[in-house]
């Protein structure tokens, strides 16, 4: 591994390899169906504390009973009641469902367990398909006549930064081995219809048979501008589960669809975590969260995929910063160095499997 790597990278991505390859004997071939489970609000919740000790997590409940902290020695989860946002590893990272209290007990879903932790905590877990790491398109949003978010005071707009940046990535993707595919390598749109648009930049990604897919883009608010910043990491929601923005559960439609998209789940949070921690680490910038949306562009896509708000245009001084080169550089390396911390998580994984 290149010591050109911050020392905290190299550490982590070494004992994810370390885990990987030896396995956590309570927890070889654990799925969350071997769990107990009640049924809160129509949901099935699982003991988190009793998830915890079967992947060697000591647990902590807070004087209120509110707040559990799982924590080992690789790995420190925090999860309080009545909240879809939790803590791993320090990273803010969002569920599907709220966590629970029942009978002095918090609990966490069944999905959470199965698309989130599992992943995370023991990547490739009872996964039949394991991905390779080869080709990677990548998606600069927006073009042609529509710029997406706009910054009139200081002259910037998303699809000249989202292409631009794409294209610094591209040319790090291409020196670190990876066969790269770009949706469109100028302002240009794939189609006039916004609709089509996004499905066509899907459409790219498994005609080339890619291993992934990164959708860049830059975020904007209206009220409240000058004071939102920071970096946002989206995957697909899964099957069964509400987007991060449906706080109030409304989207019953989208909840009951299986996309294309979700035959990756558990790679997609494994992705999405890489990327989204080496964005926040090495960019220094505040830490919105890895969420979930069904993107149109993610819900088609056929391989691991994610969705990239590299920072807000909206606010002056964060849109000042993304305006220069240098910035948008430290983003592409970021992805690019996110990327490859997933590639090594794949390779362990592939190692593990191929020594049995």
């Amino acid at each position: 591994m290149s010591n050109r790597w911050p020392r905290s990278i190299r550490r982590w991505v070494w004992a994810t390899a370390l885990v990987v390859a030896l396995g956590l004997p309570e927890s070889r071939g654990a799925s969350a169906g071997q769990f107990k489970s009640v049924t809160l609000s129509g949901t099935a919740y699982i003991d988190a504390a009793n998830f915890g000790v079967s992947f060697g997590l000591k647990s902590q409940l807070s004087n209120s009973g509110r707040k559990l902290t799982l924590k080992s020695v690789w790995s420190t989860l925090v999860f309080e009641t009545d909240n879809r946002e939790c803590e791993i590893n320090g990273l803010r990272v969002f569920l599907g469902d709220p966590v629970r209290s029942y009978k002095g007990t918090v609990r966490i879903s069944r999905l959470d367990v199965e698309k989130v932790l599992i992943p995370l905590l023991l990547a490739g877990n009872d996964e039949k398909r394991i991905p390779t790491l080869k080709t990677i398109v990548l998606d600069p949003g927006h073009g042609g006549r529509d710029p997406g978010n706009v910054n009139q005071r200081l002259k910037i707009n998303e699809k000249t930064i989202a292409l631009d940046t794409a294209l610094r990535l591209e040319r790090i993707l291409k020196t670190m081995g990876y066969a790269v595919v770009m949706t469109r390598s100028n302002d240009s749109q794939l189609n006039s219809d916004k609709a089509a648009d996004l499905l066509s930049r899907a459409a790219v990604a498994n005609k080339a048979g890619a291993d992934l897919f990164i959708s860049l883009h830059y975020n904007a608010v209206g009220s409240g501008a000058q004071r939102v910043t920071g970096v946002e990491v989206y995957t697909l929601t899964p099957h069964s589960q509400y987007s991060t923005s449906d706080s109030e559960r409304d989207d019953d439609t989208g909840a009951v669809e299986i996309n294309p998209g979700n035959i990756s789940d558990h790679w997609n949070m494994q992705l999405g975590y890489q990327i989204h921690r080496l964005m926040i680490e090495e960019l220094r910038a505040p830490d919105r969260g890895l969420k979930r949306a069904r993107w149109a562009v993610l819900r088609a896509v056929e391989c691991p995929a994610i969705l990239i708000e590299a920072g807000f245009l909206s606010n002056d001084t964060e849109g000042g910063k993304i305006a220069t080169p240098t910035y948008r550089q430290k983003i592409a390396e970021a992805i690019a160095n996110g990327v490859q911390a997933y590639g090594n998580v794949l390779a362990g994984v592939h190692k593990q499997r191929d020594g049995k």
